[in-house]
């Protein structure tokens, strides 16, 4: 199977994860296509801010044309875009005419939210023969939209990234905080942290001073550090006793791609309570859930006052990773046999949902 791929395949983007664990699987031939965005965390402009704020980004990367030649020059069986707001229903045409039998689209984010869904992406549902989302609410939304073959997928961690590391590996940082947190701004999540700190915790949160974190918001005894990405971004985690995981409410998160990349790094995590966290850690064993700023000083506390079962929720974590099948690689095999399915399938014969488990 040759597929190509459209994502931001650069160093520290689960796109380009997801891309490698395809090209590690036997059969697959992978032609990667960068969306040349540059590097992760990238300053937008003004105007292209505005366009999104509208739902009508500018392809101003020239993807369409990019996927186009890309497609007449590889002739590819499969073309799967990761993510993308851009790509036009003719661009689609296009590219069956060129012989491509299966169009995929992944999304890791609440790809029905408006902020998520552009004008262009929404035009193009009905196009595509399978349609990943991580998000479980998604599958219902995607399908009442007109999306045909709609498969949930689980989140994930990279097994060359997100690894435990020794005291060594991490540098003199290593658990010097009682809590790290990595990850963008929101007002939920600062509160919380403030709420930390003035509770007397050590906080370090690595997040983009520009996004936020900055400007009097984050309490005085809290400390910021840039964001950091792939393996800095690993090590960046150990400098805590304790791993923060809030969800991200503008996506109406249940579960994030954070909580699979803290346990696969054996990392304690201390997450927001949901269904779906509790579906794939058990609470109080493999992960320690709170509710509310109470229940999470609450929580924090009884961690940090007993290190070996603190250090036990890390390493049942990580065997659950492993045992349950949360990685990339297992990711990709759920998503190429579904492809694979939609290839054996008529071209014209209707597709019900689909579910992987997760």
């Amino acid at each position: 199977m040759k597929l190509l791929y459209l994502g931001e395949l650069m160093l520290g983007a689960t796109s380009l994860q997801r891309a490698e664990a395809f090209g590690r699987i036997p059969g697959v031939e992978l032609i990667g296509l960068a969306t040349g965005t540059g590097v992760v965390g990238r300053r937008i402009s003004l105007y292209n801010r505005l366009r999104w704020k509208l739902r009508w980004p500018i392809d101003d990367l020239r993807l369409n044309e990019s996927l186009v030649a890309a497609a007449l020059r590889e002739r590819p069986e499969v073309v799967v875009v990761d993510n993308s707001k851009v790509i036009r229903r003719d661009t689609l045409a296009t590219l069956r005419r060129l012989g491509v039998r299966c169009l995929a689209y992944y999304t890791p984010d609440d790809v029905m939210g408006r902020h998520n869904l552009s004008w262009t992406l929404k035009a193009s549902l009905p196009d595509w023969d399978v349609f990943f989302t991580t998000k479980t609410f998604n599958v219902a939304e995607l399908a009442a939209a007109g999306v045909r073959n709609v498969v949930l997928m689980g989140k994930a961690f990279d097994a060359d990234i997100h690894r435990p590391l020794s005291p060594q590996e991490a540098g003199s940082d290593y658990e010097r905080f009682d809590l790290v947190f990595a990850g963008a701004f929101e007002k939920e999540r600062c509160d919380s942290i403030n709420a930390l700190a003035e509770a007397g915790f050590s906080v370090v949160v690595y997040g983009d001073a520009h996004a936020r974190w900055s400007g009097g918001r984050l309490h005085s005894r809290a400390t910021l550090r840039e964001p950091r990405f792939a393996h800095l971004y690993t090590r960046a985690l150990h400098h805590g006793k304790i791993a923060l995981c809030f969800l991200r409410k503008l996506n109406r998160d249940r579960i994030t791609q954070r909580t699979m990349e803290i346990a696969a790094m054996g990392r304690p995590m201390l997450a927001e309570k949901t269904d779906e966290h509790d579906v794939h850690f058990v609470d109080g064993s493999e992960y320690q859930g709170f509710s509310s700023n109470s229940e999470l000083i609450a929580k924090a506390r009884e961690m940090l006052d007993d290190d070996e079962r603190r250090a036990a929720i890390g390493r049942r974590a990580l065997a659950r990773c492993r045992s349950s099948g949360y990685s990339s690689d297992e990711r990709a095999l759920q998503m190429i046999e579904a492809i694979r399915s939609n290839l054996r399938s008529s071209a014209n014969a209707p597709t019900v949902h689909s579910l992987v488990q997760v």
